[in-house]
């Protein structure tokens, strides 16, 4: 192996690593994102029902 398949092995390799630190860093953000949405969401149900049992109990 010459010093041409050497850096093609390294930029193979290179290429590999960087490939799955990027995934796994996006499957990170994606959950973190996803939870903080699933949050908003809560509370804006819990908001609504709040809401809905003040009606209720005015009429």
């Amino acid at each position: 192996m010459g010093a041409d398949g050497i850096g093609l092995f390294l930029m193979l390799g290179s290429f590999v690593l960087t490939f799955f630190v990027a995934r796994i860093i996006g499957k990170r953000l994606k959950a973190r994102r996803d939870a903080r949405q699933a949050q908003r969401e809560l509370a804006g149900q819990s908001r609504q029902v709040r809401r809905a049992q003040a009606r209720k109990n005015k009429g």
